[in-house]
């Protein structure tokens, strides 16, 4: 990837924990301006290979295939110095270093300290990431013209794709809008410390990565490291209505860091050592009094409080979780000091459309009937897909309701209590049910407590799935797609969708 500032050599060195294992025979490049980790990609005589290392995959295997490609520069563990002879290797620059993949982030926030950026963005949460960021690129492209943003794609948002991200920037761009996402303790902190960010938004703090994270003081513990990071005069945008108060972020921040809240009522103050009121008496800064969905065209009408003044606002989805990434994004917004104003009534925001595989509302006429696919597959865990039935409980209460549900993954020894759980949520809203997954016991049995009166069927090939589903008289239903990515549901309805599946990837939820 060509980046647009030249790093020397020693800014490399004195960035990275890295040693200069071979300094070449002085016909190669001390400056850079090419960084890449895939030895696939066509590549310069600056440029620098990062031979990365992971579960599944150790770019030191092809070192030697890049030199032979023709490369000059390459950054290895010191792994590679047992393994490998490396005087056959004279003529090449061999940069070694404990983890490649830290010095990837060292060089990111090397490169990003080179552009004056007008703000910085970091989001993170365990629910509506990704949808808030491309909320946030809506309105800062409207605003601005899409030519001075900058955000991660899909969801690249740990620590390789952030910084690939990173070293995107050119010189036109004057804000960073960063998506960052966590599976292990201390990537949210390692992430903020490349960002640096001027602006960080926590969406909310829920049961997502249990597995690592234990419970969600675990979580909060990991999200609010975002917090930490911010300095003086930077803003911190929290979720008032949140399980986890905004209060109890106070003693997590550095003095001058304003706090920006949004929500639909009173700011939440419950586990806070005293009950406090909370800046704006209790009110969040960002309140939405009311919102109105619109079945026939999908759309909401939101009746928005900030700075005393009343905003309408019509957004082209319906659903209160994605109302909240709407409001977080709204308080980002102001916090950068856009003015509502200024991207409310226009057309490109209110024709933004949900990133695919997150709560899709697609309307179908087909031979079974008229009816309704609700493709939110991209991912699951306890918190979304109750906001899922929310939705459906109060917008599809007279329809008839047919779920494709999988597992939710990485929930650790949490698993199987919130499986029953989810089992006992949907029993008296579906009418039939098609699950897939290794909980499926667990789910019936949570049926089974509260007396499940519809149809169960257990997805256990394709065609079975397909003949059964396409039987159901679907007319005025509403079906549900839901369940985590190792679940791959979408791969049910690529016809309905008109799409391909959702793309896989390393990168975190």
């Amino acid at each position: 990837m060509k980046i647009n500032y030249n790093l020397t050599l020693d800014e490399i060195l004195n960035a990275t924990d890295g040693r200069l294992i071979i300094a070449g025979d002085g016909t190669g490049p001390l400056v850079f301006n090419e960084i890449f980790t895939d030895s696939r990609e066509d590549f310069g005589r600056n440029a620098i290979f990062i031979a990365l290392k992971g579960k599944n995959f150790n770019g030191e295997d092809f070192v030697e295939a890049v030199f032979k490609k023709g490369g000059y520069c390459a950054l290895v563990s010191w792994d590679f110095l047992e393994n490998n002879d490396i005087s056959k290797y004279g003529d090449k620059i061999i940069i070694a270093a404990a983890d490649p993949v830290s010095s990837l982030g060292d060089i990111a926030k090397l490169y990003l300290s080179k552009f004056n950026l007008n703000k910085k963005i970091a989001l993170t949460g365990s629910c509506g990431k990704t949808t808030t960021k491309e909320m946030v690129y809506a309105i800062f492209s409207t605003v601005f013209g899409a030519e001075k943003i900058l955000k991660n794609d899909y969801n690249y948002n740990n620590l390789i794709g952030v910084p690939k991200t990173i070293f995107r920037l050119g010189g036109r761009v004057e804000y960073l809008i960063l998506e960052i996402g966590t599976n292990k303790k201390g990537e949210i902190k390692r992430l903020s410390e490349i960002i640096s960010p001027d602006v960080g938004a926590i969406t909310n703090i829920g049961k997502a990565h249990l597995e690592e994270f234990k419970d969600t003081e675990g979580v909060f513990t990991e999200k609010s490291e975002l917090a930490r990071s911010l300095k003086d005069g930077g803003f911190l945008v929290l979720n008032a209505d949140d399980s986890v108060s905004p209060v109890r972020y106070i003693d997590k921040i550095k003095e001058g860091v304003n706090i920006v809240s949004f929500g639909f009522g009173k700011i939440n103050a419950k586990n806070t050592q005293n009950n406090i009121d909370f800046q704006n008496g209790g009110i969040p800064d960002v309140l939405c009094e009311s919102a109105v969905l619109n079945e026939k065209t999908g759309k909401t009408d939101l009746n928005v409080l900030f700075n005393e003044k009343k905003y309408f606002i019509e957004v082209n989805f319906g659903g209160k979780h994605l109302i909240y990434d709407f409001l977080c994004a709204f308080s980002i917004a102001s916090a950068c000091g856009i003015a509502p104003e200024a991207y409310i009534n226009s057309d490109a925001f209110k024709n933004f459309n949900i990133p695919r595989g997150r709560m899709e509302i697609i309307h179908i006429a087909d031979n079974t009937g008229e009816w309704t696919l609700i493709n939110d597959a991209y991912n699951s865990n306890p918190d979304s897909l109750k906001a899922a039935l929310d939705f459906i409980r109060a917008d599809y209460s007279e329809n008839k309701k047919i779920f494709v549900l999988g597992d939710m993954l990485e929930l650790g020894g949490s698993a199987p209590e919130e499986h029953v759980k989810a089992g006992r949520e949907i029993s008296c809203l579906a009418d039939y049910i098609f699950y897939k997954g290794d909980y499926s016991d667990f789910v019936t049995k949570g049926l089974e407590e509260k007396k499940f009166s519809g149809k169960f069927f257990l997805i256990k090939d394709d065609e079975t799935f397909k003949n059964d589903f396409k039987k159901l008289d679907k007319n005025n239903a509403v079906v549900l797609l839901k369940g985590s990515r190792g679940m791959k549901l979408e791969d049910y309805f690529k016809e309905e969708t008109g799409k391909s599946k959702i793309d896989k990837s390393i990168y975190k939820i």
